[in-house]
């Protein structure tokens, strides 16, 4: 890499990091600090940077020196472990996820990013799966991936491991998968599932984060990664996500980029009933205590299938209602093929 690339990179690196920004005014820093040369992005204050973007940053937090510094060792992790990096403006960035709202700025991948490019299909759910739900998981997205879609889900215990097991294990040996994580790249989460990301990236998937190698994983950023599993993908199958979970709001998400969310019959078991009840409980708890939390109780595979979500008993079900173009709408009649279940 030459001088000018080095620095270009390490530029991108700190404005990458810098959370409070949004894309466009990471895009407008970046073309400031190009267009003039004597502007030392490292040194540049809060003030100077609200006066860049045309927005006030007094709340923000911002430590150039520090940033730099966590660029600097972003830099030495990206050449350590072959990380793959690809900014807005590239070619090479995924084009679903210039559809969302304020998409990220740069991707950080291992694994081979072209796995985007076939047909994709996010599957979520949670992290205590009953065994249905696990093998639901697995069956779905095993036969996706024997159709030749990737499978796209967020590592997790739970759904997201089957859904990404059940895509390497594909007979044809397809078996693409895409991995986001709520943290750097360089750090698997959860550090279990080392093997599984391993797998995927041997087998031809791929594994990827907006953050900048060397960012830890937080609360706050499981949520971040869930909006870019809803946008990967024109659909979304929640498989079984009791109410207001991360599966949950990963389905919100996704049709807030206007995608197409179908719910695997297992999210209206008996065992996922019990499970949702467990969840309601645990909220009504919490609104009783003062914590606003009343929306979760409304974010439920019920309302969604109510709205008009149509539900699917497996991937062949799937691909008959995406060839048909009948997904449900809003106030209109699911599918004959799934009302039996959903009218009991």
């Amino acid at each position: 890499m030459e001088k000018n690339d080095k620095n270009l990179f390490l530029k991108r690196l700190i404005i990458s990091d810098a959370s409070f920004l949004t894309l466009r005014e990471k895009l407008l820093l970046e073309s400031y600090c190009s267009d003039s040369a004597d502007v030392n992005l490292e040194k540049l204050s809060l003030s100077d940077i609200s006066v860049i973007i045309g927005r006030a940053l007094s709340r923000c937090s911002w430590n150039p020196e520090k940033s730099s510094d966590k660029a600097k060792n972003a830099m030495r992790l990206i050449s350590l472990l072959s990380i793959g990096c690809v900014h807005y403006e590239d070619d090479d960035y995924p084009a679903m996820l210039r559809e969302m709202r304020d998409p990220p700025y740069m991707i950080f991948y291992r694994g081979n990013l072209c796995a985007l490019n076939k047909k994709c299909v996010s599957v979520v759910g949670t992290r205590r799966a009953t065994g249905d739900g696990l093998r639901s998981a697995r069956e779905f997205s095993k036969a996706a991936a024997e159709d030749d879609w990737c499978v796209v889900s967020g590592l997790a215990f739970g759904i997201d491991s089957a859904a990404h097991s059940g895509a390497l294990s594909a007979q044809n040996g397809l078996g693409a998968t895409c991995a986001v994580l709520p943290g750097g790249i360089d750090e698997i989460a959860p550090r279990s599932n080392t093997p599984l990301a391993r797998k995927i990236i041997s087998c031809g998937g791929v594994i990827l984060s907006e953050y900048v190698p060397g960012t830890p994983c937080a609360a706050f950023r499981f949520v971040q990664r869930n909006r870019i599993v809803a946008a990967l993908s024109p659909f979304v199958i929640v498989v079984q996500a009791p109410c207001g979970s991360g599966a949950m709001i990963t389905a919100e998400l996704a049709l807030d980029y206007n995608r197409e969310v179908f719910f695997h019959k297992s999210s209206l078991s008996p065992e996922s009933d019990k499970l949702s009840e467990v969840s309601a409980r645990i909220l009504k708890n919490l609104v009783a205590q003062g914590r606003k939390v009343e929306y979760k109780l409304n974010n439920c595979p019920e309302k969604f299938i109510e709205d008009g979500a149509a539900v699917i008993g497996n991937f062949a079900d799937f691909k008959t209602v995406i060839s048909q173009g009948a997904v449900a709408k809003k106030e209109t009649e699911l599918p004959l093929l799934f009302s039996e279940k959903i009218n009991g």
